[in-house]
């Protein structure tokens, strides 16, 4: 019944009968007054007696509690009984209600310390460690808040995931003086963050057997603003006399693809390809998170589509040393079915531990 919808979701824990009359809709009182007693006769409200009678005839209460419906939390005891022996099964058992706002995020450091704890040893940047326990990269940044409440719940300490932040990032390269320069354009800034950690950590600048040169942030559109690239050679690298190639990164979705083909035709002077073995390295580790885990919901819910085929064609043209080890067609084939369904591939699931074994 809606009335009694109305009822139990009302702001109040006591309602007054002039109150009780407006959510019931009932303009006559005899009739108004049957539906109070039959609601107090089904144990939805109960006369406030200390708020004494109203005077009419019949008379009702002045004032009257809901009683709302007790929860039954039965059906959560058994996932509570199979989190992880780190987790506060106990408390959890103890306070169910708890575990129910908790449930999202701790399933999944659950599920995390079950397959994957040894990924916590060594870092990864907020958005890479985001994507990998909860398959999205901004689980994070929109619910730090409730994660620190489940962190502390269970005793874990607050640096428990090992992340890094990444702060607003200024363009930076690392220069090779050479024959060759080559450049990696890279469309989020946890990537280009973490790739630029690894390597000034360790001196190492061969990615997949590519060695890089330089390391540029794209800022989202900012990237394929007319002559940025062609700009930033002139300026940044010698202009026409440096021989330069440049590679692109970024995410598996409509708005990732449509980034490249746009960066490429703003620059029309320049060979700017995908980097083919990160993009087919996403495409395998993607089919594996999809076997546990729902890959994320696009954030772009524009509608708006790309080539796909030119953009897979593209990839082809781009394999070089490093073939996709995934065919183009079962790559298209599960990459068309993805994006069909409104979902991606961020490029954070290529987080620290794995660039770190693909960098020598």
């Amino acid at each position: 019944m809606e009335q009694i919808e109305k009822l139990l979701n009302h702001v109040s824990k006591t309602v007054t009968d002039l109150e009780l009359q407006q959510i019931l809709g009932e303009s006559d009182y005899p009739r108004f007054q049957g539906e109070v007693e039959r609601l107090v006769g089904f144990g939805v409200i109960a006369p406030v007696k200390a708020a004494k009678k109203n005077g009419r005839l019949p008379p009702l209460y002045n004032k009257y509690k809901i009683i709302k419906p007790q929860e039954d939390y039965t059906s959560y005891l058994e996932s509570i009984r199979r989190l992880n022996p780190e987790l506060s099964i106990a408390g959890y058992l103890q306070r169910p209600e708890v575990y129910k706002k908790h449930q999202q995020i701790v399933e999944g450091i659950s599920n995390y310390l079950w397959f994957a704890q040894g990924l916590l040893d060594k870092p990864m940047s907020r958005k890479e460690r985001s994507f990998s326990v909860w398959g999205r990269e901004k689980l994070l940044d929109e619910q730090i808040s409730l994660v620190k409440d489940v962190l502390r719940f269970n005793s874990l300490a607050e640096d428990f995931l090992n992340y890094y932040d990444t702060p607003e990032p200024f363009f930076e390269y690392r220069h090779d003086r050479g024959q060759l320069t080559t450049v990696l354009v890279i469309e989020n800034k946890d990537t280009w963050f973490t790739l630029r950690k690894l390597m000034q950590d360790t001196g190492k600048n061969s990615l997949a057997g590519t060695v890089l040169q330089v390391l540029l942030y794209g800022e989202g559109n900012k990237i394929t603003k007319p002559g940025a690239l062609e700009e930033y050679k002139a300026a940044m690298l010698g202009g026409e006399g440096q021989a330069t190639r440049f590679l692109y990164f970024g995410d598996l979705d409509w708005e990732g693809i449509r980034l490249f083909f746009r960066t490429r035709e703003a620059n029309p002077s320049l060979e700017l390809k995908p980097f083919a073995a990160l993009y087919s390295l996403m495409l395998e580790l993607a089919a594996k998170h999809a076997e546990r885990q729902e890959l994320p919901k696009s954030p772009d819910q524009r509608g708006v589509t790309g080539s796909l085929s030119e953009f897979l064609a593209a990839l082809e043209l781009a394999q070089g040393d490093n073939p996709l080890s995934t065919s183009t067609s079962l790559a298209g084939g599960f990459l068309k079915d993805l994006l069909a369904e409104g979902k991606y591939i961020p490029q954070e699931i290529i987080n620290y531990q794995v660039a770190a074994d693909l960098l020598k």
